[in-house]
């Protein structure tokens, strides 16, 4: 594969993570996408999770034919037996797992006061957003903690010092939690647990093929784009670029900055996309 071609020409050559094998979930759209990109593009083999089939499908011929290794995991994530499987289901594939990265979530309901959301609007936030992180934390540590080595990159985001979605930020902060306390307890075992946490970032029109709501259309570029400046407030952190991030922004400070060799140092960390602002510990 040394030779294959990559999908964004600027980067030719990095190949940061050849030989390594990669769990991207939500990477039918979106992060999850641009993630898988980029993840191929360094050399990573590839395993896509997503709950809709085409979505994933797209992305896994997009890197085929672009000479990369990958394949398709189809599954609601957030029951723990389905992380599990996931698991299983990549090592038999690819014969072990060097990264993972927890992307699937977004909000749910938004645009109201906390008060406001019902009991099942709030479970649903949760399941979608912290359910999955801690699933597929608990069940891919195991297969690394084996191998002595591995690096997890969770999805935070500024949402949590915002308004008009609580139940998200709740569980956003929850992955920030699960970051900390798991870079303590896997670092001993040569693993390292990062989190990057974007603002309002943009999608191109059609990338979002699946609702976060069930028995709700997806909502096009351009209305995600309103509903995400709807909910904005002089409490999320400005940001010093003037606009939202890129899905391939994102993608690129996964894979530059927190998981190729020489980033060993980096482990509870949270990482502000796209800002030119310092990183917290």
């Amino acid at each position: 594969m040394t030779n294959a071609p990559v999908l964004d020409h600027k980067a030719a050559g990095a190949r940061r993570l050849e030989g390594k094998i990669a769990v991207i979930t939500g990477g039918g759209q979106g992060h999850g996408r641009a993630t898988a990109k980029r993840l191929a593009q360094e050399g990573a083999s590839v395993m896509l999770v997503d709950r809709h089939a085409p979505g994933a499908e797209r992305t896994r011929d997009e890197l085929l034919a672009f000479g990369a290794d990958a394949d398709v995991f189809v599954g609601e994530l957030g029951p723990w037996e389905v992380a599990q499987s996931l698991m299983e289901a990549t090592k038999a594939r690819f014969g072990r797992i060097d990264v993972l990265v927890n992307n699937v979530g977004g909000a749910m309901y938004g645009g109201k006061q906390g008060w406001e959301f019902t009991p099942q609007e709030l479970e649903d936030n949760l399941r979608n957003n912290l359910y999955t992180c801690l699933s597929c934390c608990w069940a891919v540590m195991p297969h690394m903690v084996e191998q002595g080595s591995g690096a997890i990159v969770n999805f935070g985001s500024h949402a949590v010092r915002g308004t008009a979605r609580l139940a998200y930020a709740a569980a956003k902060g929850g992955v920030m939690a699960i970051t900390t306390s798991l870079a303590l307890e896997a670092a001993p075992y040569g693993v390292r647990v990062n989190c990057v946490v974007p603002h309002l970032s943009d999608r191109d029109e059609g990338d979002t093929l699946v609702s976060r709501i069930p028995g709700q259309p997806p909502p096009s570029g351009a209305a995600r784009r309103d509903a995400s400046a709807g909910v904005s407030s002089p409490h999320l952190t400005p940001i010093p670029m003037g606009r939202p991030g890129k899905p391939e922004e994102i993608a690129a400070g996964v894979g530059r900055r927190l998981l190729h060799h020489g980033r060993d140092h980096l482990r509870g960390r949270r990482r502000l996309l796209p800002h030119l602002t310092p990183c917290s510990p």
